[in-house]
C-alpha cells in the first residue's frame, strides 16, 4: 500500500537517497536550506526583470480561479503585462535561471547527493495568491525549493495512471486531478518529486519557488545524437556491406542472418570507444541557444598570465552553474565532458578536476600539479578561457 508523504529531518545521504527515494518515493524536508543560503537567490523583482529580456524563456500562466480558465503567454514581457495580471491567480515561470543569475546556481551545491550530471535547469516561479499550474506530473525528477512566501502542495502517493489532459492548452493539466497528500511549505522547505508522480501547487501568499530539474535524455535523442556524431567522421561511420548473405536474401527478402548482422553492427558502434567520448559531450550540451556553444571568453588569458595569477595566490573555481561530466572509458582512462567537448585526463589532472568539482577554490599550494604538470596546466588554461573556471 502506498505510503503517506515522508517527512525527513535533513536532506538524505547519497546512500539513503538512491536506496529509498530515487525514482520511488517523494519526500519533504522542513528547513532544508538555511535562511543565509536563501538570501542571495533571485528575488521576485529580479525575476520579473529577467522575464523582460529576450534570452530567458519565460511564461505567464493565468487561471480564473474556480472556473479553471487557463491561459499561457510567452515572454519577453513588459511592465504592462505584469500590471494586467492582477493581484491573484497567476504565475511567472522563467527557465535556466542558474545561467543568468549565478548566485541562484549556488543552490545546486545542496544537491550533490543527486546526479547533477542530469541537471536540466533551475526554473524559478513567482506566483500570486491562488496561482497554480494545475495538477500535473513531470517526466523528470524535481526538487521544489520554497523561497519567500507560502504554497500548498498536493503530492500523489503513486505514479499517475490516468493521463487524461484538459484539451486545447499549451501546457499539460490533468483533467481529473489525482488523490494524494497535502502539505504547506514555507521558506527553505524542499520537496522531492520523482517522475510520474502527480503534484499540484497553489500559492497561499506571494511566493517564489526554485525548481531544480534533473532530466534524462530520450533513447531517440541518444540514437540521433550519436548518429550525427558518427556521420561527422567517415572513419567512425562504417557502411553495411551485407557480408554473410546467402540465397535466403535474394530478391526482396531480408533473412534473419542479415537482421542479426545489422543489430550486431549497431551494437558494436555503441560499444566502441568513440561512444564514451561522445556521451560526455552529449550530456553537457545545453538546450538553450544562448549558452553552451563552447565560446571563448572575450578577455583571453595567456599561459603566462594564468601562471602569474596562480603564483600570486589566486585559485581556480568551477561555478555551480557549469556542468561537468566524468566517466571512465573502457580503456581505464578518465574522460571529462564540458559544453559539448571531451578531454582525456591524466592522473595528475584527474586529481585537480576531482577537487574542482567540489566547487571550492583550488590553489597550487594544495595542488602543485596545477603548475608543474604541463597537461594539467594546459587543461586548466583551456577550461578557464572557455568559461568553465573562474579565478578565485
Amino acid at each position: 500500500m502506498p505510503s503517506p508523504l515522508i517527512h525527513l529531518d535533513a536532506l538524505p545521504s547519497a546512500v539513503e537517497f538512491y536506496a529509498r527515494y530515487w525514482n520511488r518515493q517523494p519526500f519533504v524536508v522542513r528547513g532544508a536550506i538555511a535562511p543565509s543560503d536563501m538570501d542571495d537567490l533571485i528575488s521576485a523583482d529580479e525575476l520579473a526583470g529577467l522575464a523582460m529580456e529576450d534570452a530567458p524563456r519565460s511564461r505567464l500562466l493565468k487561471t480564473a480561479g474556480a472556473t479553471q480558465d487557463w491561459s499561457c503567454a510567452y515572454g519577453p514581457f513588459d511592465e504592462d503585462d505584469f500590471a494586467a495580471a492582477g493581484q491573484s491567480h497567476w504565475s511567472l515561470l522563467v527557465q535556466n535561471v542558474e545561467q543568468f543569475h549565478p548566485a541562484t546556481a549556488e543552490l545546486l551545491r545542496h544537491f550533490d547527493f543527486a546526479p547533477r550530471w542530469l541537471l536540466d535547469d533551475i526554473m524559478v516561479g513567482f506566483s500570486a495568491p491562488g496561482g497554480s499550474v494545475g495538477p500535473h506530473f513531470d517526466t523528470y525528477h524535481v526538487f521544489l525549493v520554497q523561497g519567500p512566501g507560502k504554497r500548498r502542495w498536493k503530492i500523489s502517493r503513486d505514479a499517475i495512471v490516468d493521463r487524461d489532459y484538459i484539451d486545447g492548452m499549451d501546457f499539460k493539466v490533468l483533467k481529473n486531478g489525482f488523490d494524494g497528500d497535502e502539505i504547506e511549505v514555507t521558506c527553505g522547505d524542499v520537496l522531492y518529486v520523482p517522475p510520474g508522480f502527480g503534484h499540484e501547487g497553489t500559492t497561499v501568499e506571494d511566493a517564489l519557488t526554485y525548481s531544480v530539474g534533473l532530466l534524462g535524455p530520450k533513447m531517440s535523442e541518444l540514437l540521433t545524437g550519436y548518429g550525427q556524431y558518427l556521420a561527422e567522421c567517415e572513419d567512425r561511420d562504417p557502411r553495411y556491406v551485407a557480408d554473410g548473405l546467402d540465397t535466403d536474401s535474394a530478391g526482396f527478402t531480408v533473412n534473419r542472418t542479415a537482421v542479426g548482422e545489422l543489430q550486431a553492427s549497431l551494437g558494436a558502434l555503441l560499444n566502441a570507444q568513440s561512444f564514451e567520448s561522445w556521451l560526455v559531450e552529449f550530456l553537457t550540451q545545453s538546450s538553450h541557444e544562448d549558452f553552451g556553444v563552447y565560446t571563448e571568453r572575450e578577455d583571453l588569458l595567456s599561459a603566462d598570465a594564468l601562471r602569474t595569477a596562480l603564483n600570486q595566490g589566486n585559485g581556480l573555481i568551477k561555478p555551480a552553474y557549469v556542468k561537468f561530466v566524468l566517466t571512465m572509458s573502457s580503456r581505464g582512462e578518465m574522460l571529462l565532458g564540458f559544453d559539448g567537448h571531451s578531454f582525456t585526463l591524466t592522473p595528475e589532472s584527474m586529481a585537480v578536476v576531482r577537487s574542482l568539482i567540489k566547487e571550492n577554490p583550488v590553489r597550487p599550494e594544495a595542488h602543485p600539479d596545477m603548475l608543474a604538470d604541463p597537461a594539467t596546466f594546459d587543461l586548466l588554461l583551456t577550461l578557464y578561457n572557455h568559461e568553465a573556471l573562474e579565478l578565485a
